[in-house]
């Protein structure tokens, strides 16, 4: 009887032990590290990776300039193209005909953002808002890609738009209607994404 005493008694300490090594590993292990900060949600419903300030993330490459701003005597312009896997935009410098908006669209058609065809019809900024009224191509070519190609269509010209026109958002109408992508209607701001 004796023996089973000592014997429990030699488990609790045993157990007792290795929960006191695991708590103190845990607490040791986590003092020096800040907490991180939740993902963010990108437009297309995905958490983005968050960026560590201290770390930063050496895959991303900053934006292209050109060596000659100006080749064409026209004006200088940073464009959002989608990347290789056309997941993410990034920020471009090229040069467009003007500083008008189709000379903007007309550069992101250019940069493969953009298909031929789509035109401005008009614009107009209110309160840091400008409202990009769009052709029925741009439409049908938001209509007919994918979630993903969606996202990158409207922002590579939201990023565009906001960076040059240094606006807070910018609201994408069709021929005078809010822009729809067949299962979302887009009749409110939308901001750059990062």
């Amino acid at each position: 009887m004796k023996r089973r005493i000592w014997i429990a008694i030699a488990v609790i300490v045993i157990i007792a032990a290795v929960a006191v090594a695991c708590i103190f590993g845990y607490v040791s292990g986590q003092k020096g590290q800040e907490p991180e900060p939740p993902a963010t949600v990108e437009p297309d419903g995905n958490p983005a990776e968050t960026e560590d300030p201290e770390n930063p993330d050496d895959s991303e490459e900053p934006a292209v300039q050109p060596e000659n701003p100006n080749p064409s005597g026209g004006e200088s312009v940073v464009v959002y193209v989608p990347d290789e896997q056309g997941e993410t935009l990034t920020p471009v410098g090229t040069d467009a005909e003007d500083d008008s908006d189709q000379a903007l669209v007309d550069a992101l058609i250019t940069a493969g953002s953009l298909p031929e065809g789509v035109a401005v019809n008009s614009s107009s900024t209110t309160d840091g808002v400008l409202t990009l009224d769009m052709n029925a191509a741009y439409g049908d070519a938001v209509r007919s890609s994918g979630t993903t190609g969606e996202n990158m269509l409207i922002y590579s010209l939201v990023n565009t738009f906001v960076q040059a026109r240094g606006v807070d958002s910018v609201i994408i109408t069709v021929d005078g209607a809010p822009l729809e992508s067949g299962h979302e209607i887009y009749d409110y701001p939308l901001q750059a994404t990062n």
